[in-house]
């Protein structure tokens, strides 16, 4: 694709993934969140193929997403068609609600610590990788190894981890520290280095694609791809960013900016993606589907609230 604003297969993009067809697929299926009708095979094939993804590796994706339960197919004539399953719409609109959610503003604390310490047995140690990663997905950060922590209270989430695990030697609690000049840093539990060096790079790409918006140079089909790349970066930060309270970071955090930024591609670049979607939608021979309907991330937090 010749002038592409953002290359989906930049260093540090999630869509360079072995996952990324999928990921595509539930993202361009947020376009129709609000509509439950099939989406023709044809034409997610089409969208993906606007990414870069071949044909083989698009059905693929869709055919793994069916059997894990996240998609529902349906014949349509000699055509399939697919739409989000009934148990993931609703996971799918949180997931989305909690991107364009994340980062909108600092949350309280109430300078305590949650603390996970936990012993597995040589024998049990294939539990070890598994709650290693449930702990990462609640956002808890290895302080040493059989002791995490986290300024939030994720204590539910938790105690469900534990308990799914079977992970029996293991404690909860909530304590404030106690600074010492010579003591470790608690901080050092995440790699803000990386994550700081994240942040600027969504800056950087979303820097020129902005300026190309404004000056009304950036064509449908860039648009799309710049608009699908933003989500996924984003959606990578929200999934890897510890919520560290705001008194806790230095001053030039980079994740206000890169807020600001983000918010204007996804305003900015939806109406424009969305006549891209319209467009190869209806390149499809043969094919018909509902309409996409953009919406702008403060209507989206707005609905959220309200509903």
């Amino acid at each position: 694709m010749v002038g592409v604003a953002v290359d989906a297969g930049a260093a540090g993009s999630p869509l360079q993934d072995e996952s990324a067809p999928q990921l595509l697929v539930w993202m361009f299926l947020g376009y129709w969140f609000e509509n439950i009708e099939f989406i023709p095979s044809a034409a997610l094939v089409a969208l993906l193929g606007s990414l870069g993804v071949g044909e083989a590796a698009a059905r693929a994706a869709l055919s793994r997403l069916a059997r894990r339960g996240s998609l529902e197919g349906t014949k349509l004539g000699r055509n399939t068609a697919y739409r989000l399953a009934a148990g993931s719409v609703d996971a799918a609109r949180a997931q989305g609600r909690r991107m364009l959610k994340f980062g909108s503003g600092p949350s309280p604390w109430d300078r305590q610590w949650t603390c996970v310490v936990f012993s597995i047995p040589e024998s049990d140690r294939r539990r070890r990788p598994a709650l290693r990663q449930r702990l990462r997905e609640l956002q808890l950060g290895p302080l040493f190894d059989g002791f995490w922590i986290t300024p939030r209270a994720p204590l539910a989430a938790i105690d469900r981890s534990l308990t799914e695990l079977g992970v029996s030697d293991a404690a909860v609690f909530r304590v404030s520290e106690v600074p010492r000049p010579a003591g470790v840093d608690l901080l050092s539990a995440w790699d803000l280095r990386g994550l700081r060096a994240d942040y600027q790079e969504l800056i950087d790409v979303l820097e020129p694609v902005i300026g190309r918006v404004r000056e009304g140079t950036l064509p449908d089909c860039d648009a799309l791809v710049a608009r699908v790349e933003a989500c996924a970066r984003w959606r990578s930060l929200a999934a890897n960013d510890p919520g560290l309270p705001e008194e806790l970071l230095p001053g030039d955090w980079p994740q206000r900016r890169a807020r600001e930024l983000f918010v204007e591609a996804y305003d900015t670049l939806g109406p424009a993606a969305e006549r891209r979607v319209r467009e190869l939608v209806s390149s499809v021979r043969g094919v018909s589907s509902p309409a996409p309907h953009h919406r702008r991330v403060a209507d989206c937090l707005e609905a959220a609230r309200s509903g």
